[in-house]
């Protein structure tokens, strides 16, 4: 299955889904697919997913050695979930606020696991 074809399950797996990118350890995307988000905000959530990550493991090392996984914000009308992959890859999903989080974050962890195949 292609880069693609996993994005694009992923997007039909969560229904109030509207992009979600794949992106390489420098922030380009792999794939993308977008419903209603611009792509270039799509681009630049995929790219800052590493330094979202990078200042979030900095301010949580004093009480937590773990690798931050997952990261989840919302804004008044979406949630924005990042995840890592492999290869420093990150998987970034745009979706309606009334979306469930849980369904949201199991899809993705199935879509990385596929896409981590892939690579």
């Amino acid at each position: 299955m292609s880069f693609q074809e996993i994005l694009d399950n992923l997007i039909e797996r969560v229904p109030e889904s509207i992009a979600a990118t794949f992106n390489d350890k420098d922030g380009d995307p792999i794939c993308a697919r977008t419903i209603e988000v611009p792509n270039d905000a799509l681009q630049l959530l995929g790219a800052y997913r590493n330094v979202v990550k990078r200042h979030l493991q900095q301010a949580v090392e004093e009480f937590d050695r773990g690798e931050v996984e997952q990261v989840a914000f919302s804004t008044a009308q979406h949630w924005i979930l990042m995840m890592g992959g492999d290869e420093h890859c990150s998987l970034v999903l745009v979706m309606r606020r009334e979306g469930f989080l849980g369904r949201a974050r199991f899809q993705m962890q199935n879509a990385l696991t596929l896409l981590n195949a892939e690579l």
